[in-house]
């Protein structure tokens, strides 16, 4: 804790963080743009055999991360963290709309956890990892530009 001088005059203690201590920022559009790839890839490996659904949510996962990542300034990997967590909201919510059509219609709904907890939990992780691969790829290829100084 240190003590500052306000313009006014009065002093008052102030605690200060170091960068590495600081929160790191979020982009909330690159999470959810990569949140909503992966979400999709979830809906559309939800009613199939083990490994199809793998299969689809590593292929979409790393597409849904990479996105991330592109769109991601810094903190590429925390941001395709937030985008896996926003792909389960995303499903979870596609499966309420669909478990309300499903009411007032009468089709069969999907299901909430397809194939069940276990085997939704693995599909879930494996989609996770993938994600965050798809970011750290983005992350080892994007770099930012150096600034150029154009000399006379």
């Amino acid at each position: 804790m240190t003590a500052h001088r306000l313009p006014n005059g009065s002093m008052t203690s102030v605690i200060t963080l170091n960068s590495s201590a600081r929160l790191q920022r979020i982009d909330a559009i690159a999470a959810a743009w990569g949140g909503l790839v992966g979400g999709i890839g979830l809906i559309l490996a939800g009613p199939r055999e083990l490994a199809i659904r793998v299969a689809i949510t590593v292929i979409i996962g790393v597409v849904a991360g990479f996105l991330t990542g592109v769109r991601a300034v810094r903190n590429r990997i925390m941001n395709a963290a937030i985008a896996w967590v926003l792909a389960n909201c995303f499903y979870v919510a596609y499966v309420i709309a669909a478990q309300i059509v499903h009411l007032i219609t009468g089709p069969a709904a999907p299901a909430l956890l397809p194939g069940g907890a276990t085997e939704w939990a693995q599909v879930t992780l494996i989609s996770g990892l993938a994600i965050l691969g798809g970011g750290a790829v983005a992350h080892l290829l994007l770099r930012p530009s150096r600034r150029r100084t154009h000399s006379l």
